[in-house]
């Protein structure tokens, strides 16, 4: 596995992290910004997961 395979594997895992963690603000802690932000806090790690996946695509094609 080189260098490149390494840092797409890390962006994905960071963008789903980042993602999970605002779904979980959102639905289990009700942080009041997350909550006032009505869909904008759940679009936007609707996003991040998307993202992740598609970097974690990458991080596959690249170690092929």
């Amino acid at each position: 596995m080189d260098a490149q395979a390494i840092v797409w594997f890390v962006i994905a895992a960071v963008a789903a992290i980042t993602g999970a963690r605002m779904l979980f603000d959102r639905y289990v802690r009700r942080k009041p910004g997350a909550v006032q932000s009505r869909g904008g806090t759940t679009l936007f790690a609707i996003c991040l997961f998307i993202f992740a996946i598609g970097a974690f695509a990458a991080g596959l094609i690249s170690v092929a």
